[in-house]
């Protein structure tokens, strides 16, 4: 009897500063790096560490796209002490670039235009020579070079991929169709694995989504965005459709309220957290039918995917929205 196949689940983490304010006020709002990425509260990090630690507790490995033009600001071992943590816990670092980083020197925002966030608008040479010096970062805090990345804001093009393929890489999961469309109709893609000038693209799994706010829309398989319940439906759903991978992305401010843009009055944020628990959990119990792997091991052993979209559940779409709604007013 056939063994039938798993359905390989990539959880991906965007690990980043914030601007926070900076571009629109210098001189008194600064870039963030340790509240949003650690979040501390009460002396306990409810971003990061609730994300590496819950994944430990349940034996799973995600991959951490870690970004690096934020150096033009802040000291390169401030995130690279949150880098030794992921690595000690045997989490996988990977690169990721938002480019507007580069409208700093040295701690100090530039005079002139300030650098466009959008990966996709740098010219190929100059984009492949940002790849290469976020490489040499990772590879600096880490000791081995990435093989994969994800631009920020998913902004891509065929252009990102031939600027990463001409840096070295092999991997991307680039594109997030519900949050940003490539201009090129081959890279409008809501899942599966895919080949664009020789690199191998993992996109952000999404879904057609069925609830009473955004009927018909594509939604992205976030942790923030959906219930447990949802991703969990939507997993098993891939899983009987036969699909091979299923990508998954958060980021450590997700786990965090605050109050406004500057991180202030930052509480954990129960509700997202046991989002994550119930999911990590439900993975770890099922792994007869779902593998957790790294986006290089995914994307090194899938199959090309093509097909349509996952389907949304409109009840438990009705049930998330209200959730949300009562979240957010209990700040």
């Amino acid at each position: 009897m056939k063994t039938p196949m798993k359905t390989r689940v990539v959880l991906t983490v965007d690990t980043e500063p914030s601007i926070a304010g900076a571009f629109s006020n210098p001189q008194s709002d600064t870039p963030l790096i340790d509240e949003p990425v650690a979040g501390e509260v009460a002396g306990r990090s409810e971003g990061l560490g609730f994300l590496v630690s819950t994944l430990v507790r349940h034996g799973l490995q995600a991959t951490f796209f870690v970004e690096t033009a934020h150096t033009a600001y802040f000291p390169a071992d401030r995130m690279g002490r949150y880098v030794d943590q992921l690595q000690a816990a045997g989490q996988d670092v990977q690169l990721h670039l938002h480019p507007s980083w580069l409208s700093f020197q040295n701690g100090r925002l530039a005079p002139g235009d300030k650098v466009t966030d959008h990966c996709s608008e740098l010219g190929r040479a100059r984009l492949a020579e940002l790849i290469t010096a976020g490489s040499e970062q990772i590879r600096a805090w880490t000791g081995q070079r990435p093989t994969g990345m994800r631009t920020g804001n998913f902004s891509t093009a065929l252009s990102v991929f031939e600027a990463m393929n001409d840096a070295g890489l092999d991997y991307a999961s680039n594109i997030c169709l519900a949050m940003h469309r490539p201009p090129e109709a081959e890279l409008q893609v809501t899942g599966g694995c895919h080949r664009f000038a020789g690199i191998r693209e993992l996109p952000v799994t999404c879904f057609a989504d069925n609830g009473p706010v955004g009927r018909g829309r594509l939604r992205p398989m976030q942790i923030t965005a959906l219930s447990a319940a949802e991703q969990i439906a939507l997993l098993q759903q891939a899983h009987a459709d036969g699909r091979g991978v299923v990508v998954i992305v958060t980021h450590p401010f997700e786990y965090l309220k605050k109050r406004d843009y500057r991180y202030r009055g930052l509480k954990p944020n129960r509700l997202v957290q046991s989002r994550l628990e119930t999911l990590c959990a439900f993975l770890a119990a099922n792994g007869d039918r779902f593998s957790v792997v790294p986006l290089a091991d995914a994307a090194r052993d899938a199959e090309p995917e093509h097909g349509p979209p996952l389907r949304g559940h409109a009840l438990r779409a009705a049930v998330r929205a209200a959730a949300n709604v009562v979240n957010d007013r209990l700040l």
